[in-house]
């Protein structure tokens, strides 16, 4: 069984740790700056999580709680230790605490977001087929087209909508 730790601020144990595995799993468009990271973890609705195997950084999730679901906005593993498993025990452990769960993947232009794809339907996501856009971490940087994958199963047109007004006005919020 895994484990994780909440990380309550920047000054926390194992935020760092998490910070650099956050900053080297994704590419620019899709993280926050230092000022929106301090402002998502004061947040009470979102969480970072700092995952293990014993006593093993293995990865990490950031993710936000809403009433009728959960959003993971970004999930990562270590990458010394990809493919092993951990993603899928982490996210399974997770899955099991948070009934409804959104995350939005890239459109299917290349074999890594194929794979990806194929990774989450192995857990029971489900791809939902509304035209989603992501707003911006920069200024100066698009919008950008991703696809919304829910689990257990597809979301309705309301609940997108919800998730989508979310997304917008609470998890882009620059200073919550």
């Amino acid at each position: 069984m895994l484990t994780f730790k909440k990380i309550a601020g920047m000054d926390s144990p194992w935020f760092a740790e998490v910070d650099a595995l956050y900053e080297s799993a994704f590419p620019l468009h899709e993280k926050r700056e230092q000022q929106a990271k301090a402002s998502a973890l004061r947040n009470e609705r979102y969480e970072l999580q700092a995952w293990f195997d014993g006593e093993q950084f293995i990865g990490m999730i950031g993710a936000w709680r809403f009433s009728c679901y959960t959003y993971i906005e970004h999930l990562a593993v270590n990458g010394k230790l990809r493919a092993r498993g951990y993603g899928k025990r982490m996210l399974s452990q997770f899955l099991q605490m948070h009934p409804l769960t959104i995350l939005e993947i890239d459109p299917l232009t290349t074999e890594i977001a194929h794979k990806r794809l194929r990774f989450y339907q192995s857990l029971g996501f489900h791809e939902n087929g509304y035209e989603h856009v992501h707003p911006s971490y920069h200024e100066g940087i698009a919008d950008h087209e991703l696809i919304v994958l829910s689990y257990p199963q597809q979301i309705s047109e309301e609940q997108y909508q919800r998730f989508n007004e979310d997304l917008c006005d609470v998890v882009m919020a620059w200073n919550g």
